[in-house]
């Protein structure tokens, strides 16, 4: 069976580049980003040692103030004008301003913007452990975090506890070649319209607004080209497997389309159920967070096993990351009292459920989420 990826709300998977004002020029409400090279081609070339623009390259700093957008210098004749013609995208531009901001690339080809296989397969991961995880009991999550501490230096984490350890626990040393997930294979899907929308991000923290970097992201109603999930094992075929190498057994019976679907259907049910939870509960004036509660509400009715929700990049927050919503689900009051030891997040006051922020981009009077997408069957 053959799947594409469609994007309910915004994406950004950050690549690792960052665009330098000089690379980008807002015209009639876009973008239009232009490569280095060609930049730096069209300085005329006796303007190639002038000190603004000399500047403009020297600095380090973050500072806006610092920089200056390409059309400035191609209004003060420092580049040649020509340039304008040779932009390799053209984005929306939603952003406030983007007067010498640095803009965050989300995950591009030569082809134009893609979904790496392997965010996809982490989701499918943490969705499997998420559901073994409740299976269990919060005594099978104490004793991993028991194991965790008695093994400190080694940084292990729960998901290493489920896959590494659970029939090995004398045994502190992580061999990977017990992954289960080896066997499952997603390859990078290339976005089908290639149209990206540049906008602010905003740190939500109950009461106040932290300001975030500007970004590249994925537009909402683009997709993915279609693939497939190759499963290179099988709960028949790894027995043998496992006289060589111990490993947990009970992972492979997940590996198949129908259980795929059923567990990352179940944990973009809780996930959003949990941010809905959240967002009701917010009352800042100055947030609408109706708004954000009538969006989760549609994508949750959107959601179902044969075409499930997944949340996928940059702003889909901790729980989405970890097996932390479903140490909730098994005991609430134990989740609230060692979460801090389990997630030592930087600062944490207590009297505020883990994780305390969210993460949108857009005003606050119309703000949307990161990384909705929704798996759909291709005939």
């Amino acid at each position: 069976m053959a799947y594409r990826l469609k994007a309910l709300t915004p994406i950004h998977i950050h690549s690792g580049d960052v665009l330098q004002p000089m690379e980008y020029m807002v015209q009639d409400e876009e973008v239009l980003i232009f490569d280095e090279m060609d930049v730096i081609r069209s300085i005329k070339e006796n303007e190639l040692l002038n000190d603004e623009l000399l500047r403009s390259y020297a600095f380090s700093s973050k500072r806006s103030e610092y920089y200056k957008n390409l059309d400035y210098y191609i209004n003060k004749g420092i580049i040649d004008d020509s340039i304008v013609d040779k932009y390799k995208v053209k984005a929306v531009n939603r952003s406030a301003d983007l007067n010498g901001k640095q803009i965050y690339r989300t995950m591009r080809n030569i082809q134009g913007t893609y979904i790496p296989g392997s965010s996809i397969k982490g989701v499918i991961r943490t969705a499997i452990l998420y559901d073994y995880v409740l299976k269990k009991d919060i005594d099978y999550i104490k004793e991993a975090v028991d194991f965790i501490e008695r093994n400190r230096r080694s940084r292990f984490s729960i998901d290493d506890y489920i896959i590494y350890f659970t029939n090995t626990k004398k045994d502190n040393k992580k061999n990977i070649q017990g992954d289960p997930f080896k066997f499952l294979i997603v390859r990078d899907v290339n976005m089908a319209k290639n149209e990206v929308v540049i906008y602010d991000e905003t740190i939500y923290n109950i009461n106040r607004f932290i300001t975030g970097n500007t970004i590249e992201a994925i537009k909402e109603g683009d997709y993915t080209e279609s693939f497939k999930f190759e499963i290179i094992a099988n709960e028949k075929n790894s027995q043998s497997l496992n006289k060589k190498v111990e490993y947990n057994l009970d992972l492979i019976k997940y590996l198949n389309t129908k259980e795929i679907m059923r567990v990352l259907y179940q944990f973009s049910n809780d996930i959003i159920e949990d941010e809905i939870e959240y967002f009701k509960q917010q009352n800042n004036k100055l947030f609408n967070s109706k708004e954000v509660v009538k969006k989760l509400e549609e994508i949750k009715d959107k959601n179902s096993i044969d075409s499930p929700v997944i949340r996928i990049g940059k702003g889909k927050g901790y729980k989405s990351n970890t097996l932390g919503l479903a140490i909730k689900k098994l005991d609430k009051d134990y989740y609230n009292r060692e979460i801090k030891n389990i997630a030592k997040p930087y600062k944490y006051r207590e009297r505020y459920e883990f994780p305390k922020t969210r993460n949108f981009v857009g005003s606050s009077v119309s703000p949307k989420l990161l990384g909705f997408t929704i798996l759909e069957k291709v005939d």
